[in-house]
């Protein structure tokens, strides 16, 4: 099965831009009962953000249930989604951490192992090992 990138992609862009501005907003924790009236219905922030965290465990699920009915599930973790998970779990310590000078500079060579040794080698690895098969 292929997997749609862009839209995991534009789902993580859309968590980052959020959380950012929500951040550049000043929001902390005793701003959780400020008040929004929305139609003339208040709801506060501490609203918005239990929806924000609880709506993509929900649509986990749905995503759970529909590769269920379509005969897609998946019978383990795959690799790609360990990643992922790590490095949201990684990114999630840096919100409101500032400047980590030695969590930057591991960072960045983490960054750099990715896309100059690993991925490279794992693509050239597979590559050659289905050429072989051929």
């Amino acid at each position: 099965m292929k997997t749609d990138w862009n839209l995991i992609r534009e789902m993580m862009n859309t968590a980052i831009d959020s959380c950012e501005q929500i951040d550049a907003a000043g929001f902390d924790e005793s701003l959780r009962s400020a008040v929004i009236n929305i139609n003339g219905v208040e709801y506060t922030v501490m609203e918005f953000l239990i929806s924000a965290w609880t709506m993509p465990e929900n649509i986990r699920y749905k995503i759970i249930r529909d590769r269920h009915d379509t005969q897609t599930d998946s019978p383990y973790v795959p690799e790609a989604a360990r990643i992922l998970q790590a490095m949201a779990q990684a990114c999630s310590e840096l919100i409101g951490a500032g400047s980590l000078p030695s969590s930057q500079q591991a960072i960045a060579g983490m960054n750099h192992w990715f896309k100059s040794y690993a991925v490279p080698h794992i693509v050239a690895a597979v590559a050659q090992s289905r050429e072989s098969k051929h």
